[in-house]
């Protein structure tokens, strides 16, 4: 036989200014109620003087034959500041209240309420519905209760409403005692210390379950509180470090797992690091811990660098999963150029509704960026984040990419069917990358998509509800496409209620220089020769600021890939000829190229030879307005007045 589940004990902890010679009136209210929960607690009913009710409750406690405490107001909070065990108040309800004053108003025509800490607020509001005058005081201590009684027996109050001390103290005063707390109130609270016994009881149960859980995984796992010592690790992670739970607790993680300690309490995010163990090479996760937004605290988990190999053979071996995963956030997107940053903001402000946004911009302007950056700043963000090229499928092959088929839908369609990409995205963003090279015919089932919010498999008879975000990126100019029939209209306003236009790269001069110092630090040296990247970049920044950059930051980090691979070539380039050789893109469209307004660089990004003139022409542009040329060059008009004021000088 199945062994039959504890029932939590409960005990109701009646206190009293002396020991009553019989059962108390409130004792005998919670006796009528126990039998309601014969198969749900035990309980427990002990009526005890008010100065000795600390001292019975902590026996009780270090017995261990309580779960919780039931008490009346003044008792609970006074007993919660010295017990572990749950402690819970007996509140008068409203129920309780008017039953309480309807029995009182046989007895008197003048009633006084004594509640602990507060009066009761509803009774204010329905005083008109008595037919007695009511009374309300409040206590917070025996003393401040007993001098409320007095006063309210002194004004006339023949019966006091309040809990079994009240009562005592309205006896003493010469005044009639009715008890405010019935059944109701008992039932209410032992409902209440079931419901937190259960919930402890389900937390004791999943903490269980963790610790075994850590015990049985295969990664290494440490955690690190605030001051840098080791709390706990599991048994691999022992075993990696070859070191006993006992000896690791309490010591500094950087005698522990040297390696890791300056990572501790900087607030930063995940990061992954190679470390030594003895023989072994292992690869570490540290995810930071935050207390009331406050770093405290990191969790390590390692593997050995050989499992990791291993796994990804065998990966590879098998059919490759999709990985709907979004990996960029905003604070990756680097630049600084007012057109960026005010795309950005939007997109942040996007990023909280679930309306479908439609992003455009030139191919290599980082759409895909900023898809990924708002999926991962949404409520969606644990959802799956799926992608797809729109123009990458033939549109048969699109088709069943995207919706998915039943078995048997056509031939060679596999086995048990296939979910689609929308279906995949259920609870997350589906992005839909050059959205205006999708067939036409697609577009129609699409809209439905968008306008149901469910999709239909080929083959099926039934369609399937989704809970998706759609964001659409493209760098056609779908109102062009509407006029020549190749894009639908309606599916255009359908995409087009959030827009975001992200600039080309051509008119983020100021972050030219800024975007190849990233994209240089992100290349390594050739065969691990060091490089001088502000010696590379000061030899090219000039011819990148005056390039029209069709390809944008794709061609970018093309062009300083093969600078950085060509870095001591570059070093010894002496003329204008070699570095076309090596470059020559960037002369070709400057050959080409009619005559054009001189390109508004960040003033800041220039040499200061370079500066004064520069910013002249820049300010010819602008027809003298001093005010536009210093916007433009991204410097204060003061600033500017002064450049220009020194360069006549010299």
């Amino acid at each position: 036989m199945n062994a039959q589940p504890s029932l939590p004990r409960l005990i109701a902890l009646l206190t009293h200014q002396r020991q009553p010679l019989g059962m108390s009136r409130v004792a005998r209210i919670v006796q009528q109620v126990i039998p309601d929960y014969a198969n749900r607690a035990r309980i427990e009913v002990i009526d005890t003087p008010l100065g000795g009710a600390l001292e019975l409750a902590r026996r009780l406690e270090e017995s261990q034959a309580v779960d919780a405490f039931i008490c009346t107001a003044a008792t609970a909070n006074y007993l919660r500041q010295h017990l572990d065990t749950t402690v819970l108040p007996i509140h008068m309800g409203e129920y309780d209240l008017i039953r309480a004053l309807d029995l009182a108003r046989s007895h008197a025509t003048r009633v006084g309420v004594i509640s602990f800490q507060q009066p009761h607020p509803e009774l204010a509001r329905m005083a008109s519905l008595f037919t007695v005058d009511i009374r309300q005081a409040a206590y917070t201590n025996l003393e401040e209760a007993r001098r409320q009684v007095r006063r309210l027996v002194e004004e006339g109050c023949g019966v006091i409403v309040g809990s079994s001390t009240a009562i005592e103290l309205a006896e003493e005063a010469g005044a009639r005692g009715v008890s405010g707390l019935g059944a109701d109130a008992i039932r209410r609270t032992l409902d209440d210390a079931l419901a937190i016994y259960r919930s402890r009881t389900q937390a004791d149960v999943q903490q269980q379950r963790l610790n075994a859980v850590l015990r049985h995984l295969s990664d290494g796992v440490i955690a690190v509180d605030g001051s840098g010592l080791v709390q706990s690790l599991n048994p691999r992670m022992a075993e990696l470090i070859d070191i006993s739970p006992e000896q690791a607790r309490g010591r500094p993680i950087g005698e522990v797992l040297p390696g890791v300690e300056d990572l501790l309490g900087t607030g930063s995010g995940e990061e992954n690091r190679l470390l030594k163990a003895g023989a072994r090479t292992l690869a570490a996760t540290v995810t930071p811990m935050f207390d009331n937004g406050e770093p405290d605290g990191m969790v390590v988990t390692c593997q050995e660098i050989n499992e990791i190999q291993r796994a990804d053979r065998r990966i590879r071996s098998q059919a490759r999963p999709r990985q709907f995963t979004a990996r960029y956030r905003f604070e990756q997107i680097v630049g600084e150029s007012p057109a960026l940053r005010e795309v950005l903001r939007l997109a942040e402000r996007y990023a909280h509704t679930d309306s479908t946004v439609l992003i455009t911009g030139e191919s290599g302007t980082g759409k895909e960026l900023i898809a990924q950056s708002l999926h991962n700043a949404s409520p969606r963000q644990p959802g799956p984040f799926v992608a797809i090229n729109c123009a990458a499928f033939p549109e048969s092959l699109l088709e069943s990419e995207l919706f998915g088929y039943e078995e048997g839908a056509f031939t060679g369609s596999r086995k048990g069917g296939k979910t689609g990409l929308i279906e995949a995205a259920h609870t997350g963003t589906l992005f839909l990358d050059e959205i205006g090279d999708m067939p036409v015919s697609l577009q129609t089932r699409l809209l439905r998509v968008l306008q149901e919010r469910e999709v239909l498999r080929l083959g099926a008879s039934e369609p399937t509800p989704v809970d998706i975000r759609v964001i659409a990126a493209t760098h056609c100019d779908l109102v062009a496409r509407i006029a020549d029939g190749r894009f639908r209209e309606d599916l255009y306003y359908r995409l087009n209620i959030l827009r975001l236009a992200v600039p080309p790269l051509r008119e983020r001069h100021g972050d030219i220089g800024i975007l190849a110092r990233a994209i240089l630090r992100r290349i390594p040296a050739l065969h691990g020769t060091p490089r001088d990247d502000e010696e590379l970049l000061g030899r090219l920044l000039p011819h990148l600021l005056e390039h029209r950059w069709p390809g944008n930051i794709r061609e970018l980090e093309n062009i300083l890939e093969r600078a950085a691979l060509s870095a001591r070539e570059l070093a010894q380039a002496g003329s204008v000829a070699e570095l076309r050789a090596l470059f020559p893109e960037l002369f070709a469209a400057a050959a080409n190229a009619a005559p054009q307004p001189a390109p508004v660089h960040d003033l800041r990004q220039l040499g200061k030879a370079a500066e004064a003139a520069h910013a002249r022409q820049v300010l010819e542009a602008c027809a003298g307005d001093l005010e536009e040329a210093a916007r433009r060059l991204g410097v204060s008009r003061s600033t500017l007045w002064r450049r220009l004021k020194a360069a006549r000088g010299n």
